[in-house]
């Protein structure tokens, strides 16, 4: 509900009529839920040769570390209702200040050159397979924020206190993780466009033609992309 209550600020495209063949769509607004689109979400999630590597991996490193999945999920070791809390208040928040920034400034703004003209802009419409990877993306999300807080209040090297920050801890640390952030996401971005992954992790993610929909376009993809 959080992420499909706000309407595209677009008009969609024209309606087409389904061939006879399909499925029947149980659809409630823009929502398409069909059983072809559950079920693609159902392979592309668990039958995948990444998803089946990124979980061997992830095991691999939580024997490694003696984590267990508990941890891994809650490092603050919160309640199941104050864990679910803290999820819907950070969509909540995201989807109030963030998204509600590009709604509002959007429609503003010059359209670009390709979105101009007699052809309709065509916009994928969300079905089942989009709302599983963005439930399970913001997941992600929301328990790497938990890793990085936990992290950041008793990780030893981390300096906390006003008076020890400096120029090589703070612009300059800053600087560098955007620099390293970059070194490590251009590189992996390419990957994914190789033919033996862009099938399997990246494909989903270019469906979005328009993303004109703020988190829901940005994140729609396969939560192997997102995670990585």
């Amino acid at each position: 509900f959080f992420f499909f209550a706000v309407p595209s600020l677009h008009p969609p495209s024209p309606p087409r009529s389904p061939p006879r063949s399909a499925p029947p769509r149980l659809g409630v607004g823009r929502l398409r839920v069909s059983r072809i689109s559950m079920r693609e979400a159902l392979e592309t999630l668990v039958l995948n040769p990444a998803s089946a590597l990124t979980a061997a991996v992830a095991y691999g490193l939580m024997l490694r570390s003696g984590a267990t999945f508990g941890s891994l999920l809650n490092p603050w070791g919160l309640s199941l209702p104050l864990w679910v809390a803290g999820y819907l208040a950070v969509r909540m928040a995201l989807l109030g200040f963030v998204d509600g920034f590009v709604w509002a400034l959007a429609p503003r703004l010059p359209a670009l050159p390709s979105r101009v003209g007699p052809k309709p802009v065509f916009q994928h419409k969300i079905n089942a397979t989009d709302v599983a990877y963005l439930v399970v993306n913001s997941t992600v999300e929301y328990v790497f924020a938990l890793q990085i807080s936990h992290l950041l209040w008793f990780a030893p090297l981390v300096v906390r206190a006003p008076t020890s920050l400096s120029l090589l801890n703070g612009p300059l640390a800053f600087w560098m993780l955007l620099v390293v952030d970059d070194m490590l996401y251009a590189p992996l971005h390419r990957a994914m466009h190789l033919q033996a992954v862009y099938r399997w992790v990246h494909k989903h993610h270019h469906r979005n033609t328009f993303p004109a929909r703020g988190y829901i376009d940005a994140a729609n993809e396969h939560p192997v992309a997102h995670t990585a």
